[in-house]
């Protein structure tokens, strides 16, 4: 690639073994350019065993001037994958995408668009969820973008949901002193929040350009004792992370962000119970949930409750466990 050429956007996709969802994401972004050609897309090959390298040096093959390929000898996670391509972005402004998901055609040239004609430093975009068994057609965005709400970001953290990265375009300039967490889990969050309460100015489209596609397979929903364990550790310190980040912000603003350490607190509880981690070890990270007062997770609906009962009298995790894991097979997380 010609290091003199201008970039607009850096668009960052990490890899780990997705050769079976590249058929789909290549010809995805190919559709997204129109005409333009200031752009770079960074893949990272976090050490796949499968063949995904192969089919992104092919990739790379045909768009040697817009198509970067790091690989990794050394699988690292998606944190590590994303930070190296942060590392090396040359674009003005830089969006995430991950291989497994969809983007609606032309979005990434009217998003190129868009943030060339604002005053803005971030962007957010519209998603779409969509499980993995419906058959949906993806339209094409064939009107010009428009900003439907625009402000600060500490605004937008007190208006808005803001913990997925993907869904956003960020200037380069407000990620260069921001990367992710050696995390496996709740990443994206912390990346975000902490990338938002510098308080820069964001727009927002309503405009559907993401689809995430909700997959029982995913890394994230697969029940493995091992996996779990360290999602559980990782989710318990993406709450403590959030709690230090939230400390001298507004009460407004530590409202919102307490609002996601429920839902992490949520997502852990659930988790526990799935792992194999000791009663005494759930006591402990109950235990220091309930002084943050996070309890109860969430009012109404069943399984909520049943949460809620449980993680006040922790005796209750063996004998449940068989029970959640049985009803874990039939939901994904």
């Amino acid at each position: 690639m010609n290091n003199n050429q201008k970039i607009t956007l850096s668009v960052i996709v990490p890899c780990y073994n997705v050769e079976q969802y590249l058929d789909t994401s290549l010809q995805c972004l190919e559709r997204q350019w129109e005409s333009r050609t200031d752009y770079e897309i960074i893949f990272v090959n976090d050490a796949s065993q499968d063949g995904t390298i192969d089919r992104l040096r092919e990739f790379q093959s045909r768009y040697p001037k817009n198509v970067v390929v790091i690989d990794k000898k050394v699988n690292g996670g998606v944190s590590a994958a994303r930070n190296s391509a942060l590392d090396i972005a040359r674009g003005m402004w830089i969006a995430f995408f991950d291989p497994d998901d969809v983007l609606a055609d032309n979005s990434y040239a009217k998003l190129m668009t868009l943030a060339e004609q604002s005053e803005v430093e971030l962007i957010r975009f519209g998603v779409v969820i969509v499980e993995n068994s419906v058959k949906k057609t993806i339209p094409a965005i064939t009107e010009p973008m428009k900003i439907d709400w625009q402000g600060s970001t500490l605004e937008y953290m007190q208006r808005f949901k803001f913990g997925i990265s993907w869904c956003y375009l960020y200037k380069r300039t407000v990620v260069e002193g921001h990367r992710y967490p050696p995390l496996t889990i709740c990443e994206d969050t912390i990346f975000n929040v902490s990338v938002l309460l510098d308080n820069h100015p964001i727009a927002q489209t309503d405009s559907k350009v993401y689809y995430y596609i909700v997959r029982p397979t995913s890394a994230t929903n697969t029940i493995n004792p091992a996996r779990l364990n360290r999602h559980c550790d990782d989710i318990f310190k993406a709450i403590g992370d959030l709690q230090d980040l939230k400390a001298s912000q507004d009460v407004s603003v530590q409202e919102k962000i307490t609002e996601h350490q429920r839902l992490f607190s949520y997502n852990l509880l659930t988790r526990l119970l799935l792992s194999n981690q000791s009663v005494s070890k759930i006591k402990g990270k109950v235990k220091r949930l309930t002084e943050l007062r996070f309890f109860p997770l969430y009012a109404g609906g069943l399984m909520s409750r049943m949460l809620n009962l449980i993680f006040k009298h922790p005796w209750l995790v063996p004998p449940f466990r068989p029970v959640y894991r049985l009803y874990r097979k039939y939901r994904p997380l």
